[in-house]
């Protein structure tokens, strides 16, 4: 109980740590993901992977994107994963004035090293490169991603999987900058059937504008199934 106490401290202190650098303010989204693993080996996986996105106060759905995904786990603290996205994204054409979406893709290079520090704490490091090709911007839009997140697991919770909190960062090889964060303070892990598992969280996003920093706040879900 001592330990448990102890990480719920630091899980809250971190969690609020890591929304203070967000200003929640601008506007309301859902994230709806799912995730299906089609192919469940010891140390190759396939996964399928789609997310939609609802902006401007969840009214319309204005990006989404699918992913297939090769995970490749070596050694048990450390895995790879190569990836293609499709992705659509709705803008305003220049031209016509009109909003359409935008198509887009992505191959996607990750290297995820994590550490079982505690049997009920894991600290994970996800670490990936995109090479994008976006719709009359050509593919000169590379940049990569990093984030860190703190997983407690609750093994003898019936319905609930684990709880946790990450913060992400993007950085824009262009602008040689870091212009997006997402931070999620909390985050929760459902049990469903046998391996299935409902996540729910709350993400602020922060992105740098031409002159400031701009936020959205998230209320995202993702089913998780495995076969």
């Amino acid at each position: 109980m001592k330990k448990l106490n102890q990480f719920l401290t630091f899980f809250i202190c971190l969690s609020v740590l890591s929304a203070i650098p967000a200003r929640a303010e601008d506007d309301f989204q859902y994230w709806s993901r799912y995730s299906v693993k089609a192919i469940d080996t010891k140390y190759v996986d396939f996964v399928n992977f789609w997310d939609l996105r609802f902006m401007e106060d969840s009214s319309r759905l204005r990006l989404w994107f699918t992913s297939q995904k090769i995970q490749i786990d070596p050694v048990e603290w450390l895995g790879f994963v190569i990836a293609h996205t499709y992705l659509e994204n709705s803008a305003v054409n220049s031209r016509t004035k009109t909003r359409e979406f935008v198509p887009q893709h992505r191959l996607e290079l990750e290297a995820n090293p994590k550490w079982k520090v505690a049997p009920w704490l894991t600290l994970k490091n996800r670490n990936r490169v995109e090479f994008r090709w976006i719709e009359d911007k050509g593919s000169d839009n590379t940049r990569t991603r990093h984030m860190i997140e703190i997983e407690f697991s609750l093994k003898k919770n019936r319905f609930v999987k684990s709880v946790y909190t990450n913060s992400e960062i993007f950085v824009d090889f262009n602008r040689h900058t870091i212009n997006e964060n997402r931070a999620i303070p909390a985050g929760i892990n459902f049990n469903l059937y046998k391996k299935s598992t409902l996540g729910v969280f709350y993400m602020i996003q922060s992105q740098k504008g031409a002159r400031d920093w701009s936020s959205n706040q998230i209320l995202g879900t993702q089913v998780s199934l495995v076969f």
